[in-house]
């Protein structure tokens, strides 16, 4: 009989996707500019962790943070973080939507921006395609890769909306980081 744990670490070395292993709910928060077409009425964030490597895998330790344990220690790489969010967005306006600029801020434990990309910027800036009739709601899914799991808030604001007439609302030129 093989073991559970033996045959869950099999497949592991197997595989050459990333696994994903951590997930934990972060606290989201949306704001709104006035006078805004496309209104936030609802977000949702996870940060994720990915083991690149394939004998890497997650054991939970009962009196302490979660341990790693790995079938082959070589060639191991650092886990990467993922932010992984969802948007319940309203069309407020009169006209059908094509596409939304999503501005996001991630926040540390002590409410200070988290520098992320390449530029190390205060935020980051997503275009999201994604069809919004007038007077109707849907729900929006992003994603955004972080260098650390030190993330505990995300502040999510529209800051551009294309309509399918081609016209585009562009939010208030102010400071984001001041508006949350």
């Amino acid at each position: 009989m093989i073991r559970r744990s033996a045959l869950v670490a099999a497949l592991l070395i197997v595989s050459a996707q990333p696994v994903w292993a951590l997930q934990r709910a972060v606290r989201a928060n949306a704001r709104n500019f006035s006078g805004t077409p496309v209104q936030v009425k609802r977000s949702q964030v996870k940060l994720v962790e990915a083991f690149l490597s394939p004998g890497q895998i997650s054991v939970p330790d009962p009196g302490k943070a979660r341990v790693l344990r790995y079938a082959n220690r070589a060639g191991l790489q650092p886990s990467t973080y993922v932010l992984k969010g969802e948007l319940v967005c309203q069309n407020t306006g009169d006209r059908q939507v094509e596409a939304v600029k999503l501005a996001i801020v991630i926040f540390n434990a002590f409410h200070e921006p988290v520098l992320v990309g390449p530029e190390r910027r205060r935020y980051t800036v997503q275009q999201l395609v994604d069809a919004i009739p007038r007077n109707a709601s849907k729900r929006i899914a992003w994603e955004q890769p972080v260098g650390t799991n030190d993330v505990y808030e995300v502040a999510a604001v529209i800051t551009g909306v294309r309509f399918s007439d081609g016209s585009v609302w562009i939010a208030p030129d102010e400071e984001l980081v001041d508006v949350f």
